[in-house]
């Protein structure tokens, strides 16, 4: 996990802390105006610790519903669960007690929300001419085109709820990297690494996927498995427009420029003999 993330957990735990304080310590030992500025002082720290900001030109993956309410979601059960637990388990008795110590389970539930909204707010993939940057919870990857050992397009297809969950919590492994759009149709670009490592991201998600794919044949690596020779064809013919010839006809320059000085050195010479 990235410095980013951890970062945006304390902006999640912190306030969530002092809100079950607040809670705790009125019914038990604080005064109502020490529980008010706890209340208080968790919203300040939530709101005022700065968001993560994407680089320019980077993909986000797609929140439903929008980020907010994970975290609403996470906040209602924390506090709530947490703060009876405590009460629970310190004021009451026999039944009662344990009854308060399984509410710690509904209480862990809001850290999976928590999870969810920090994985959106550190989660990116950035594309450049001659690969591409993923970041998953702060932790960045930088792939090169020719690192790549092949490229696939695949039809991702998955029912509603699996869809929604696949595009919310992603990958968490540190050779699977997982960017969708949430569709229950989608199509994905599979990026694998020669250490095996995997990179699925939806082509809708991609705002300009002609350029990416122009950048991979000029890296000179292999296009993507799936599309048809026509689009292979079209995809060269612009890369060829855009930077001049094929990649492999640079050394066929390099020779023909040796061939020339040679010419040149024997024609010096047979003047001077």
């Amino acid at each position: 996990m990235g410095k980013t993330a951890k970062l945006e957990f304390i902006r999640r735990l912190i306030p969530l802390c002092l809100c079950v304080l607040g809670i705790v310590g009125g019914y038990f030992f604080m005064s109502i105006l020490s529980s008010l500025l706890c209340l208080v002082a968790a919203a300040g720290i939530y709101a005022a610790l700065p968001h993560p900001s994407a680089p320019s030109g980077a993909v986000r993956p797609i929140s439903q519903p929008p980020l907010i309410v994970f975290d609403l979601i996470g906040f209602s059960l924390g506090i709530a669960f947490f703060s009876l637990a405590i009460i629970g388990m310190s004021a009451a008795t026999g039944g009662l007690a344990l009854a308060a110590l399984l509410a710690l389970l509904p209480a862990c539930a809001s850290l999976i929300f928590f999870a969810v909204a920090v994985r959106h707010e550190t989660s990116w993939v950035r594309f450049f001419g001659n690969g591409f940057e993923f970041t998953q919870f702060g932790l960045r990857v930088r792939v090169l085109y020719e690192e790549l050992k092949k490229v696939e397009v695949r039809l991702w297809q998955a029912s509603g709820w699996v869809a929604w969950f696949q595009a919310t919590i992603g990958s968490l492994g540190r050779k699977s990297a997982v960017l969708l759009n949430g569709a229950q149709s989608t199509n994905t670009l599979v990026f694998t690494r020669q250490d095996g490592a995997k990179f699925t991201i939806s082509s809708e998600l991609l705002p300009d996927l002609q350029r990416i794919l122009i950048g991979m044949d000029r890296a000179g690596a292999e296009l993507p498995e799936g599309i048809s020779e026509w689009q292979r064809k079209k995809i060269r013919k612009r890369r060829e427009r855009m930077y001049g010839g094929p990649p492999d006809q640079e050394p066929e320059t390099e020779q023909l420029d040796v061939a020339r000085i040679a010419a040149l050195i024997e024609h010096a010479r047979r003047r001077t003999s």
